[in-house]
């Protein structure tokens, strides 16, 4: 619990209450922590790896919301557990995670003792306000070449392991568009196309697209 910047100045009784309540947990790459309609009883505290949240469009496309690190909570998580409605979206484990689980009635009790953990909570809801404000805009106002030309640099390496399918979901899109985009950058010598990794060939400030 340390990584979480607010531990360390919690109140005694308040650390007593989270140490008492707290369930370590452990999930691989790839396994759902909540689905997108269910009603979170459980609160997450991640302390290793990421976490992926997306919504999920009634045809099946995705588009991710927002990752969660180390040290961070989920907003979807928390707004379903303290205002007991369905969640907005899925989160996913993106490669082996760890943390705490805490029951709901806890974690408001500790939210209503301790405005160190409030400042925290609004910090958060505004960082992801502000990212949602950004997605937002992105699917608005960019066009999707743009777009994932953005999201590949992003990642600041050369060589990025990730399927056409799984970019398309993070993007909002379909596999075949993604596709289709990826082929126009391998032919305008952007990237390199391998099975289940992209290779960037140019530089941030020397790609330019037209």
């Amino acid at each position: 619990m340390e990584c979480f910047p607010c531990y360390g100045r919690l109140g005694r009784d308040s650390r007593k209450l989270i140490d008492a309540h707290a369930g370590a947990i452990r999930l691989e790459g790839g396994m759902e922590l909540f689905r997108q309609g269910d009603r979170c009883r459980e609160i997450l505290f991640l302390t290793e790896g990421n976490v992926r949240v997306f919504r999920q469009h009634e045809s099946g496309q995705e588009i991710t919301l927002y990752f969660l690190g180390p040290g961070e909570q989920c907003n979807v998580n928390l707004n379903s557990a303290f205002t007991d409605t369905p969640a907005i979206g899925t989160a996913v484990a993106d490669g082996p995670i760890s943390g705490y689980l805490f029951p709901a009635d806890v974690v408001k009790r500790l939210y209503t003792a301790e405005a160190v953990y409030q400042d925290y909570i609004f910090a958060l809801f505004a960082r992801r306000l502000e990212c949602m404000a950004g997605l937002v805009e992105d699917v608005r106002f960019k066009k999707l070449d743009d777009r994932l030309l953005e999201w590949l640099q992003a990642q600041n390496i050369r060589r990025i392991p990730i399927t056409h399918e799984k970019l398309a979901a993070h993007l909002g899109s379909s596999r075949e568009v993604i596709s289709r985009l990826l082929k126009e950058f391998e032919h305008n010598g952007i990237v390199t196309l391998h099975r289940g990794m992209i290779e960037l060939l140019q530089c941030p400030e020397t790609t330019h697209f037209t």
